[in-house]
């Protein structure tokens, strides 16, 4: 019969535990202050929008801009495209009246 090989247990591991739980513990009502500070502070658009280029120049140096439409998307521009070429062809007939 074969001796089965126990796993030497780590002293370290609760406290590692307990650790990481704590860091977690501290990500999250950080997160809760961060939302909160935010919050009453109210809106900056201005730091939205740098927020929003600096997150398409990232994705650009990525390779990753622009990104591949969802199909719901994509119907959606398809229509847009078409109003736009119906509102351009009724305004051009109404030019040449």
């Amino acid at each position: 019969m074969a001796k089965h090989r126990t796993i030497p247990s780590n002293p370290a591991a609760p406290s590692e535990k307990l650790a990481v739980q704590r860091w977690i513990r501290g990500q999250v009502l950080a997160g809760l202050r961060s939302r909160q500070a935010a919050a009453d502070e109210g809106p900056n658009p201005a730091q939205a929008v740098a927020e929003a280029q600096a997150a398409v120049n990232a994705l650009e140096k990525m390779g990753m801009w622009p990104g591949p439409r969802d199909p719901a998307s994509e119907v959606a521009v398809s229509e847009v495209r078409e109003r736009w070429a119906r509102i351009q062809k009724r305004a051009m007939r109404e030019r040449q009246r």
